[in-house]
């Protein structure tokens, strides 16, 4: 069953499309209003993930809500925003559960988060499980820590490593060690307010160098 998500991140739209359900997926900063009923044809449920709240695209949301489908309004956030969940046409606890799922991201949680709508919202049976946390940080991939070498740290958005979105990372990476160091590629969410643990795991670096990809 498609289910249709528009969101404003893209590494969001491509764990949709990698989780292996039938996802529809769609930027709305890069959708006319005029385009969105050849977007939701076929479409069943109906996913807005808005970065910016309902004043990024307040024709679109109109139009969402006036379709007549059920209509999931998110934030951009990992908190929710009242003004677009108030306008969800689902109940309040399936948007709640369902920013959840969005806000622990990943493959996994984006597979689940379809077969939950689609369960609970067309009662298809096909059960489903909860959102599972992913780690807010941590390394990216085995590499070979020579402590003879240098050592370069490559900082990098959980939101590609949950994505798959990974290849600019191994590239960086094995550009490092061809240059003679290691490379110790990590992902965090954010470096404000770093817990110590991040610190300590950056500390290993002798040089740090902080991608700052918004695809």
């Amino acid at each position: 069953t498609p289910v249709l998500l528009l969101s404003t991140a893209d590494t969001e739209l491509l764990a949709a499309r990698r989780c292996g359900e039938p996802w529809r997926t769609a930027n709305p900063s890069r959708v006319d209003v005029a385009a969105l009923p050849a977007l939701l044809d076929g479409v069943a449920v109906v996913v807005l993930r808005l970065l910016g709240g309902r004043r990024a695209w307040p024709e679109g949301v109109d139009a969402l809500v006036a379709s007549g489908l059920p209509v999931v309004l998110l934030g951009g956030e990992a908190s929710p925003d009242a003004e677009l969940m108030g306008l969800s046409t689902v109940p309040a606890g399936v948007a709640s559960e369902a920013l959840a799922y969005l806000a622990a991201g990943g493959l996994d949680n984006l597979r689940e988060l379809h077969r939950f709508l689609t369960d609970t919202l067309l009662l298809t049976g096909t059960g489903f499980d909860p959102p599972v946390p992913a780690p807010d940080f941590g390394v990216h991939g085995p590499r070979l820590q020579d402590p003879a070498r240098p050592t370069v740290g490559v900082v990098f958005y959980r939101a590609h490593a949950l994505s798959g979105n990974t290849a600019f990372v191994d590239a960086l990476c094995d550009a490092v060690e061809a240059r003679g160091a290691n490379a110790l590629p990590v992902f965090c969410a954010t470096l404000r307010g770093a817990p110590d643990e991040l610190v300590e795991l950056l500390g290993h670096a002798d040089a740090l160098v902080a991608t700052v990809l918004a695809a």
